[in-house]
C-alpha cells in the first residue's frame, strides 16, 4: 500500500482488539486496528486484521465483509479484498489490509470519521493440502533511519527442491505488548527463488504512520512474516 499526496498526519490509531463477527470458526480474527489519515479532501481509514487458522486443515478466504462502527452506529460496510497469503496452513497467521475512503460533505469539507470498532464476517474454504501453498522460511528486520522512516526487510529462503515462482510475502507490525498496528504484503511477479536460494524483499512504511505512532508513544518491536509460493500447475 502506498499513500499519495498526504495533506496531514495520521489522526488516530485504534487498537480494536479482537472485536469481530465471524461466520466460520476456521479463521479467527486475533486482533484488528485502524489508522485514519487525511489525503487532500478525503479521509482514508486503513483497516488491518490478524487472522489465525484454528482448524487442522488448510484454509483460504471464500468471501467476507468488514464493518466500521461508531459506537452503536454502523458507518460503512465493505468486502474484504483478500487474505494475505491466500492459503493458511493449520496454526498459521495471515493478514487483511484494506482502505475505506470518506468523501467530503455537501459543504465540501472533509468529514472526520469516528471509528470505535471493526466487525469481520468471513467464510473460509478448506483446501486439499496438495493444492495449497508451499511455505518459505522468512526472517524479518525493522529499521528506522535518522529521518524517522521505517523499513521492513524480509529475507525469504526456499527450503524446497523446487523453484519458488512469484512468492507472496505478508507481515504485521507489532508493539512490545503484542498489539498489531500495521500490515502489508505483496506478490513478487516474474521472480523465482531457486531451491536453497534466498531473496530479500523490502517494504517502506509511510512516514505518516510513523509520526502517528510517535505521537502516541508507540514503538515497533517486531515484524511477523508469512511467505509462501504455489506451483504454476496448481
Amino acid at each position: 500500500m502506498r499513500l499519495k499526496q498526504l495533506a496531514a498526519a495520521v489522526l488516530a490509531v485504534l487498537a480494536l482488539g479482537a472485536a469481530c463477527a465471524q461466520a466460520d470458526s476456521e479463521g479467527r480474527i486475533v486482533q484488528s486496528s485502524c489508522s485514519i489519515v487525511r489525503s487532500g479532501e478525503y479521509y482514508l481509514v486503513y483497516c488491518f486484521a490478524q487472522v489465525h487458522n484454528d482448524s487442522d486443515e488448510v484454509i483460504c478466504l471464500e468471501r467476507g465483509t468488514f464493518d466500521l462502527h461508531d459506537g452503536e452506529q454502523s458507518l460503512v460496510s465493505r468486502e474484504i479484498t483478500r487474505l494475505w497469503p491466500s492459503f493458511l496452513a493449520p496454526g498459521e497467521d495471515g493478514y487483511y489490509f484494506d482502505v475505506i475512503s470518506f468523501e467530503p460533505g455537501e459543504d465540501g469539507q472533509a468529514l472526520l470519521p469516528t471509528v470505535s470498532g471493526i466487525d469481520y464476517n468471513a467464510v473460509y474454504t478448506t483446501v486439499d493440502a496438495s493444492y495449497a501453498s508451499y511455505d518459505l522460511s522468512a526472517v524479518s528486520a525493522v529499521e528506522e533511519d535518522g529521518a524517522g522512516r521505517i523499513t521492513v526487510t524480509c529475507e525469504l529462503t526456499n527450503t524446497t527442491d523446487m523453484v519458488a515462482y512469484e512468492p507472496t510475502v505478508a507481515f504485521g507490525l507489532y508493539t512490545d505488548s503484542g498489539s498489531m498496528i500495521y500490515a502489508d504484503g505483496r506478490t513478487i511477479q516474474g521472480v523465482g527463488i531457486p531451491a536453497g536460494g534466498s531473496l530479500v524483499v523490502r517494504f517502506s512504511v509511510d512516514s505518516v504512520f510513523v509520526e502517528q505512532w510517535k505521537q502516541y508513544g508507540v514503538s515497533i518491536a517486531e515484524a511477523r512474516v508469512n511467505a509462501a509460493f504455489r506451483m504454476d500447475e496448481d
